[in-house]
């Protein structure tokens, strides 16, 4: 998962979020990161990659 945000100086900077998809629908995305950590993503503000 990836998500774009702007800092404060106009500059895009990116943050990431791999693990094992575990379920959701066209809004939400459960997922389990490497860590063990088991979080949702709002794909509004998230968006898959490969």
């Amino acid at each position: 998962m990836i998500r774009w945000q702007r800092t404060g100086d106009g500059e895009w900077a990116m943050q990431t979020a791999r693990g094992q998809f575990l379920g959701g629908n066209g809004h939400v995305w459960r997922v389990r990161l490497y860590s063990g950590i088991e979080l949702e993503y709002d794909l509004e503000e998230w968006a898959p990659f490969q």
